[in-house]
């Protein structure tokens, strides 16, 4: 049922249905469902077919009998009869295999046969995805047969002028979690390679093929030809291995210690295929996060107490902290991240920071194509003069940079190095760039965990939070000489955090609530509001990290003291009072095994709200951008309403 709420068209969506893309009809929710319409998206948003081209369930005459085919996509301009299919695409639940007697491929060949104008057909279970070609049979008694092939071709394109691809086919991803993993697994299970083997592989050829994106001619690319055998395979490595030297001379501080890439010609052929057809750089941050996200989550995580930081929460920082400052300071104003993990703090700001160039390009000018091709420009310029991270995993880093360079930037200002010892230790060019009191805003999640612990008795001497602290006879805390034997590591990033500030800095931090509430922790509190100013504190549902860590945590929004501000409170003997805005997220968007919660009524019906997006279709052989509604359901998440809650009370009491 539709209803309008103000002014945008709401539907809810009943326990057990799901809105369907094509009809926007409720349907049955069944696993296989769930794939036939990502798929019916994908051919729509991703290929450009219109949805009037496309049926579900079509009746189609196979020996006699009346079958239906999951998905069928009809030529341009006729009607939808059996003679006039194009496309047959079957869709299976995710543990249906290709090779599966009954619903594998095999079922394919009787109905692309039975539909004489058939040219395509795709098979996909959501993880598996198999493309092939009618051509005339060589097999006696058998008219048809499918031959596979890289894709079947987008909208407007012949199958030859799809063999490589050129600027105007590529597309933007409407869906990357699937694509990756497929890679992922294929690489793993045909290379013989560790996971983290494959996923160290698939970064270097996502790297290539962005790298690819910002050239004047499309290398990442392979064709059909090129994919069925072993002297075509090894043209296409031979093609990858020159880009990836290209790379690696452009960005040698990520592949100092990668001289080429591993995978042998017929994998490294499928692996390019997978990727050739999408436009990385114009797909959608959210898109991109999810797939990367999921990718270097499953092979890098939570083993020395890196446990990434969801993205809700990334932008909830971010935003908070780019509402305390004016277009111009955003502008110039530096930013670092000294735990910076796969850079998802980072990444938010390139996100924010890429819309408001956009938004101010288009107003001067409507073309898209020229806002995108300004916006790149002034990311890759912003990044390098204002964006920093660090952190002591070199493999994290590395991701990191990579995910950068999928977003947009150059990622020249990522160093791994351990951001806790003194910056007098730090290798010469990290400490050029990154200097105690040169940072305007910091955002950080460190590693906290009952593992991890710093005892090293020369680091912990420079901090003092690493001192022991006892009350004076007035009862206040003071700093004695004597220094801990251990601390654990979120304690000395909190002083190492305000120490990279300028004074009158801005500070997100995510910490454990054992910080906020522990009795034993009262000195470390006493510090942070002896040399900081407390903005904002915001309690995160139990859920935030899990199911990486059940820790209960909170983000901390802190504001530097400048010297005058601490001497007149040290003089006056007490600390001033003020407003401090405080919150409670009790939803984060999903629950404690980490799968998406989105908003119901309280009858139980889903609430799905109009979304506006674009898609590029090939119209007389040029690429035109068309505006498309579609339906999304709501995250069931508190973040972005305290974000709204933030800056209006900023606005109102906090600039005071």
């Amino acid at each position: 049922m539709d209803r309008f709420v103000d002014g945008n068209s709401v539907s809810y969506v009943p326990p057990g249905k799901l809105q369907s893309y094509l009809t926007q009809e409720l349907i049955k929710e069944t696993p296989e469902e769930h794939v036939r319409q990502r798929v019916i998206r994908s051919l729509v948003e991703e290929y450009g077919y219109d949805l009037s081209q496309i049926r579900v369930n079509f009746k189609l005459a196979v020996g006699g009998k009346r079958l239906p085919v999951d998905i069928a996509v009809f030529h341009d301009g006729k009607p939808p009869l059996q003679e006039n299919i194009y496309i047959i695409v079957e869709t299976k639940r995710p543990e249906i295999k290709s090779t599966d007697k009954e619903s594998g491929i095999d079922q394919l060949g009787s109905y692309v046969s039975s539909a004489m104008n058939c040219e395509f057909a795709l098979w996909t279970n959501g993880l598996e995805k198999l493309c092939f070609q009618k051509i005339e049979s060589k097999t006696k008694g058998q008219k048809y047969e499918p031959k596979p092939v890289i894709d079947i071709p987008i909208h407007g394109k012949t199958i030859e002028e799809y063999e490589k691809p050129d600027f105007t086919q590529l597309r933007p991803a409407t869906e990357l979690k699937s694509v990756f993993k497929r890679i992922n697994d294929y690489i793993y299970g045909r290379q013989g390679m560790r996971e983290d083997q494959a996923f160290h592989e698939l970064l270097k050829l996502i790297f290539c093929k962005v790298y690819d994106e910002r050239s004047d001619e499309i290398h990442f690319y392979v064709t059909n030809k090129e994919i069925g055998s072993d002297m075509g395979a090894m043209s296409v490595k031979k093609r990858i291995d020159e880009l990836f030297d290209s790379v690696r001379k452009q960005y040698q501080y990520i592949f100092k210690n990668d001289p080429k890439i591993l995978l042998n010609p017929r994998v490294l052929a499928y692996v390019v295929g997978q990727l050739q057809n999408y436009y990385l750089l114009r797909t959608d941050a959210d898109v991109k996060g999810d797939a990367y996200e999921e990718l270097v989550g499953k092979n890098l995580r939570g083993s020395l107490g890196e446990y990434f930081t969801p993205r809700n929460i990334c932008r909830l920082a971010v935003r908070i902290l780019l509402a305390m400052h004016t277009k111009q300071q955003i502008q110039d104003a530096k930013i670092i991240d000294p735990a910076c993990g796969t850079g998802g703090f980072l990444i938010s700001v390139i996100d924010t920071m890429r819309q408001y160039y956009y938004d101010r390009e288009i107003a001067k000018d409507p073309s898209h194509e020229r806002a995108m091709q300004i916006v790149d420009d002034e990311i890759r310029m912003y990044c390098a003069r204002c964006l920093y991270g660090i952190d002591f995993n070199e493999v994290l880093v590395q991701a990191a940079q990579m995910n950068e360079v999928i977003h947009g930037n150059g990622s020249s200002n990522l160093f791994s190095v351990d951001s806790l010892k003194a910056p007098g230790e730090w290798p010469i060019d990290v400490a050029e760039k990154v200097k105690l009191g040169s940072f305007d805003m910091l955002m950080t999640n460190p590693p906290f965990g009952e593992n991890i612990i710093i005892d090293d008795r020369h680091l912990l001497s420079q901090y003092d939070l690493a001192h022991v602290w006892k009350e004076n006879d007035d009862g206040i805390l003071e700093r004695t000489d004597d220094i801990k034997s251990r601390m654990p590591p979120q304690l000395l990033f909190i002083e190492r955090s305000v120490q990279l500030l300028k004074p009158n800095g801005k500070l997100a931090i995510v910490l454990p609530d054992s910080v906020l509430s522990n009795p034993g922790l009262k000195y470390v509190r006493h510090w942070i509001l002896t040399h900081t100013k407390v903005i904002a504190s915001i309690d995160l549902a139990k859920e935030a990290f899990e199911p990486s860590t059940g820790t209960k945590t909170s983000l901390l929004i802190l504001e530097r003291k400048n010297e005058t501000e601490m001497a007149l409170e040290k003089k006056g003997g007490k600390l001033p009072d003020y407003d401090v805005f405080m919150a409670i997220a009790g939803k984060v968007g999903k629950n404690s095994r980490g799968d998406s919660i989105f908003k119901r009524t309280p009858e139980g019906e889903m609430i799905e709200i109009e979304k506006e997006t674009y898609i590029v279709k090939i119209v007389d052989r040029s690429k035109v951008r068309e505006k498309l509604v579609t339906k999304e359901p709501i995250l069931d998440d508190d973040l972005p309403h305290i974000g709204d809650e933030f800056v209006e009370w900023w606005n109102r009491k906090g600039r005071k």
